[in-house]
């Protein structure tokens, strides 16, 4: 489980944790915070593999400016923070 924190706080629960492909026009993962933690189970959609394309992760729609390489099968684990 990552952690998210907002403004150097842990993140109030409830907040929205989304991961996005920059083609697309929906969040391929979505999440809620509790106690200051995610876990987002990000999804691929269609025929086509995101194998090497780059996730980008929102905190209540903002941009964290993180990022991860989508992996096949693979899991990372990412401390989010909005400052």
């Amino acid at each position: 489980m990552g952690t998210v924190t907002i403004d150097g706080e842990p993140a109030p629960n409830g907040t929205d944790v989304t991961v996005w492909i920059a083609h697309f026009d929906a969040p391929i993962g979505v999440a809620i915070s509790s106690s200051g933690g995610y876990s987002v189970l990000a999804n691929q959609h269609g025929s086509t593999s995101f194998r090497g394309l780059t996730l980008i992760f929102k905190i209540n729609g903002q941009d964290t400016g993180q990022t991860a390489v989508w992996e096949t099968g693979g899991a990372t684990i990412l401390d989010l923070t909005l400052n």
